[in-house]
């Protein structure tokens, strides 16, 4: 028995039978988790994980990044109960700024960090974070900096279609599509210039280099064709008025959105010709020093539960284990044609320049 599981087993030992014969996320009423997180097997190290921090003391869980939404919290609060997690909204300087000053004071606070794919790794690749033991069978792919990052959601970013104006099956199927004269000045797409999602999506086209040839001249067909307009939100608000039949780019959790207010629209994604579905990571790491090391790791190892993944496609985030469906009756991730990205440690750095050059190729600053 390894060390780790001879110090989660004698802090389970240490629970009181009260605590046991008690309400446990469910587990004495059914006898496990009825299958709700995965094996029972799986299901088992789920239980001793959460006995050994309730034992400890852990009854929460700090995370410094924006909040997910609500529904992820409460599913994990009623399966776990005793144990919060509550998020701060630090991110990038201001979250490295604030662990560091928890380094030197040693009155660490933070448990996890969770932001986009760059800002984590680079925290893991700087030593900020510690690994993690994974309860699920998650994919490599899924798994960053020698175990010390998890990538547990993908946001997905496809073509919104207003049904008014448009037959869905009409809709175009690719990139190259976009680009053609029948589609001119009929869709309408956040302007690479001010950067995001836009901007990386036609910094990858380019890099790495195999997409280079398969997106020739995309970059410029866009620039000629579609409508262009300064934030993602208006994208599908300009589509849900009718003023364009298509928008290009559109946010998924956006499109949940205005779709639940009665817009006409319908989101299509993947593009079934050419690939290049674009998408991007969202991270998390659990820092070292963490005070509330058990807690934070049954959090993170959730998230990829059944009933985690689950949890986030129902806000609209795509889960990303194999054979969990899509959010909205989407395609499992897996089958869909994604946009090459470099590797996660190379894009701390390589992207920058890539991005920049595409923000002047549309005129931006």
């Amino acid at each position: 028995m390894s060390r780790r599981k001879r110090r989660l087993t004698a802090m389970a030992l240490a629970i009181p039978l009260a605590l046991l014969s008690g309400a446990t996320g469910g587990w004495a009423q059914t006898g496990g988790y009825g299958g709700a997180l995965g094996t029972p097997e799986q299901e088992a190290k789920f239980k001793e994980l959460y006995d050994a921090a309730i034992a400890a003391g852990q009854k929460q869980v700090i995370v410094y990044g924006p909040p997910p939404a609500r529904v992820q919290l409460d599913t994990f609060h009623a399966r776990f109960p005793g144990i919060e997690v509550i998020y701060q909204q630090l991110q990038s300087a201001e979250r490295l700024a604030k662990l560091e000053q928890e380094k030197q004071t040693g009155n660490f606070v933070a448990d996890i960090a969770s932001d986009g794919r760059t800002p984590v790794v680079s925290m893991a690749v700087d030593g900020w974070c510690q690994t993690l033991d994974h309860i699920m069978d998650v994919p490599a792919e899924w798994r960053g900096v020698d175990d010390k990052v998890q990538f547990q959601q993908v946001a997905v970013f496809g073509m919104a279609v207003n049904t008014s104006l448009l037959d869905v099956a009409e809709a175009p199927k690719s990139w190259r599509d976009l680009t053609s004269e029948k589609w001119k000045g009929k869709v309408v797409m956040v302007t690479p210039a001010a950067g995001g999602a836009a901007a990386f999506t036609f910094a990858q086209m380019d890099h790495p280099e195999e997409n280079n040839k398969k997106y020739e001249g995309i970059k410029e067909g866009i620039k000629e064709n579609i409508s262009l307009v300064a934030r993602d939100a208006l994208v599908l608000q300009e589509v849900a008025a009718g003023n364009y039949p298509i928008g290009a780019l559109a946010y998924y959790p956006y499109f949940v959105q205005i779709k639940a207010q009665g817009a006409p629209i319908e989101f299509v994604f993947p593009f079934t010709e050419g690939g290049g579905n674009m998408w991007t990571k969202s991270a998390q790491c659990l820092i070292e020093n963490a005070p509330h090391p058990l807690a934070a790791a049954l959090y993170m190892n959730w998230e990829f539960s059944k009933e985690g993944q689950q949890t986030l496609s129902d806000a609209g985030l795509y889960p990303v284990m194999p054979g969990t469906p899509g959010p909205g009756g989407l395609p499992p991730l897996e089958t869909v044609d994604l946009l090459e990205q470099l590797p996660d440690e190379e894009a701390i750095t390589a992207y920058g320049p890539f991005v920049r050059e595409v923000i002047a190729f549309f005129g931006g600053g």
